[in-house]
This record gives C-alpha cells, structure tokens and sequence, in this order.
C-alpha cells in the first residue's frame, strides 16, 4: 500500500468514523457493525481515489506524448518523441 493511499485511508477513516458514531448513538448501527463497516468503506473508498488518480495520469501522458508527436516532423519515431518529453520539451495539453 502506498502512502498516499494510507494518508487518504486515514481521512476517509476519520469522517467514517464521524458519520458511524452518529448512528451508533442513535441506535442504527452496533458498535462493532460500525467499525467494520467504516473499515471496508475507508478502504474501498481510497483505492477508488489512487485508481482514480492513475488514470486521469495516463490520460494525460497520453495526451501530451500526441500533441508532442503532432508538433514534431512527419515519420518521428516514437522513441524519439519519448526523448523529447523526458528532455522536457513535451507540448502542454490544454
């Protein structure tokens, strides 16, 4: 598990737990039925975030090594476009 998806487990725990002890001390949920349901809520909640957060990654890695391959010469490999982008003169996708 990475860091960024244990620090967002944690705050997605602690307003869970919030929300659960609200309906603990108003009868809907027992003690221990909260604590697992904030459990498996919190985990499946920050896993949805980081899948979340890759893919939007991917789409704009993709977006920029286009437009990168556009602004470049007809027949330019793609390793090349690659060497372009690491060099940090990728085009900015708006």
């Amino acid at each position: 598990m990475t860091l960024l998806q244990q620090a967002l487990g944690s705050i997605v725990r602690w307003a869970l737990a919030f929300l659960a002890g609200y309906l603990v001390s108003h009868g809907v949920w027992t003690p221990g039925a909260a604590e697992s349901y904030v459990n498996a809520a919190a985990t499946a909640i920050a896993m949805a975030v980081v899948s979340l957060g890759w893919s939007l990654w991917q789409k704009y890695r993709a977006r920029l090594r286009l437009l990168t391959a556009l602004d470049m010469p007809a027949g330019t490999s793609e390793a090349k476009v690659e060497d372009r982008i690491k060099a940090g003169g990728g085009v900015t996708p708006l």
